[in-house]
């Protein structure tokens, strides 16, 4: 997680309502000759319709921290991720690691004992706090930096490895945001991404509920585009998680509801959606290339 959601979840302003002289087939045309323009594209048609902001009963949508938080002792029941070992055989004894939209530190904690230094940068000081205090249970040294990635890119050392896990769903300049960690990375960017949305289990849901179809895009193949069409040398390795069984708490029923944009009236519903699913496998994608710092 990141400078931006990693929910996935999307509540950009489209293009149209920053130029209203555009139409739709005109945008529509003027954005799918490039994998990132194809990838804005994709962001803008998966936005949150105004109507439903406008009419949403709770604020706009956050990340809870307490949801991010690294939990070692989960993360030592699960299979190691290609995204991990990757990062591991870049990263020398000692050595530094950026983390861009570190959240509670799962990507970059993980790396301990042989990280030395941990750089992590969110725009949520909740996120921050709740890496630290993490960062100091396991006793390494790390330097919380607030701000949105690439804005605070200018206040970061250059460190052996850059990682970024599932931070990338809502950034709409993915060039300019992938630039600025290969400039930052002497020795490897690694970043980790969902083949698909994080929330397109939900989208049955918005179909009942709203009458919408969200768009389900391939996420790890059109990132990887973009990735390849920048020059990068980028290489690719995948995993399937096993289902993760999660139990059907108010709180987890309160994390649906709000970022279907609806009341507590909608709960009962939710809960049966929740509880009738089926749970999914997942296919996640570690996606790595050298980086240009000195």
């Amino acid at each position: 997680m990141s400078s931006v959601d990693s929910s996935g979840d999307v509540v950009a302003r489209s293009a149209m309502h920053q130029n209203p002289t555009m139409t739709e087939d005109a945008s529509s045309q003027a954005s799918v000759s490039r994998p990132a323009d194809r990838w804005r594209e994709a962001l803008l048609r998966s936005a949150v319709p105004q109507t439903i902001l406008d009419n949403a009963p709770e604020p706009e949508v956050t990340l809870e921290p307490e949801r991010f938080r690294w939990r070692p002792e989960e993360d030592a029941t699960q299979p190691v991720r290609p995204s991990r070992r990757r990062a591991l055989e870049a990263l020398p004894e000692g050595g530094t690691v950026l983390d861009v939209g570190v959240g509670g530190g799962a990507s970059s904690l993980g790396l301990v004992p042989k990280v030395g230094l941990i750089v992590g940068v969110d725009p949520m000081p909740g996120m921050l706090e709740s890496f630290e205090a993490s960062a100091k249970e396991v006793g390494v040294a790390v330097r919380a930096v607030l701000g949105s990635w690439p804005d605070v890119a200018d206040e970061v050392e250059p460190a052996d490895v850059a990682v970024c896990h599932h931070a990338i769903y809502r950034v709409a300049e993915l060039e300019d945001f992938v630039s600025a960690l290969t400039a930052r990375a002497r020795h490897r960017v690694v970043v980790e991404v969902s083949a698909h949305s994080p929330l397109a289990g939900l989208n049955p849901l918005w179909r009942t509920i709203h009458g919408i179809d969200r768009p389900d895009p391939l996420v790890a193949d059109e990132a990887q585009a973009v990735l390849t069409w920048m020059g990068l040398a980028v290489e690719r390795e995948d995993i399937l998680l096993p289902p993760r069984v999660q139990e059907v708490t108010p709180q987890l029923v309160a994390f649906a509801r709000r970022r279907l944009y609806v009341g507590p009236e909608r709960d009962a519903e939710i809960e049966k959606f929740l509880r009738e699913r089926e749970p999914q496998e997942q296919r996640v994608a570690a996606l790595w290339w050298p980086g240009t710092a000195a």
